[in-house]
């Protein structure tokens, strides 16, 4: 991407975000179905689990409405409480479950690391717990194994290529790309591209999983630049 369409892009997505931040500081943000009379944002709460970041060597999972999506959060782009603040991670996934059956038409997320990087991210939908990847590839993950393999009725060593569970770019349901610096900078996912579905929604059943991958940070482009960092400020409308 040239350098005048990347920061089009950008600004036009600085403009969105700080609209619907504004939206919520002046009067409510308007989340669609996730609205509640007393705008308390309860519906919203209630339709996510707490989301998790999985980086190499472990993962943190963080509670929404402490961690991720609160007035304060969104007045000062900070934490009130230490406890709750998003550790820097060279995250890989962020994995976002739904818990009630839902229409996403969008959603936003802030980013920030000391690290001046163009981000390219991809949404994947699974249906189930069991349609899930488990097996990741890092970027220091291996791309052999050493095997014991029969032959001639003979024990023999046999290196082999590692099959991992990572999904492929085909099967995206999304995509964004977001200019991180050390000041908080953000992108909107939406137009969802859903298999069986044309209208550029999310069609999220319950117990279901959105994977955000950070392409960046993943083993299969190690020749993008990698980057730590936080993130703050989930906000999803659905319709």
């Amino acid at each position: 991407m040239n350098r005048n369409k990347r920061i089009t892009r950008w600004f036009l997505t600085i403009v969105l975000c700080l609209a619907l931040i504004f939206s919520l500081t002046a009067c409510g943000a308007d989340l669609g179905e996730f609205n509640s009379d007393e705008e308390d944002y309860s519906k919203f709460y209630e339709s996510f689990g707490d989301l998790e970041g999985l980086y190499d060597g472990g993962s943190h999972s963080y509670d929404i409405e402490d961690s991720l999506f609160n007035e304060y959060t969104v007045v000062n782009l900070d934490w009130e409480d230490d406890d709750d603040k998003v550790a820097s991670e060279e995250y890989v996934y962020i994995v976002i479950p739904i818990k009630k059956e839902i229409q996403i038409e969008s959603f936003v997320l802030y980013m920030n690391s000391e690290t001046a990087v163009d981000v390219s991210l991809s949404a994947y939908y699974y249906s189930s717990t069991a349609t899930r990847p488990e097996k990741i590839r890092y970027r220091n993950s291996p791309d052999t194994e050493i095997i014991i393999v029969i032959e001639d009725g003979h024990e023999v060593e046999k290196e082999v290529e590692i099959v991992y569970d990572d999904p492929i770019w085909n099967d995206r349901v999304g995509d964004a790309t977001c200019y991180v610096t050390r000041d908080w900078g953000s992108f909107m996912m939406e137009r969802f591209t859903q298999p069986g579905y044309s209208d550029g929604l999310l069609h999220a059943e319950e117990d279901s999983y959105l994977y955000l991958m950070i392409e960046n940070n993943s083993g299969l482009h190690r020749d993008m630049q990698n980057l730590s960092f936080n993130f703050i400020n989930f906000i999803v409308r659905a319709v």
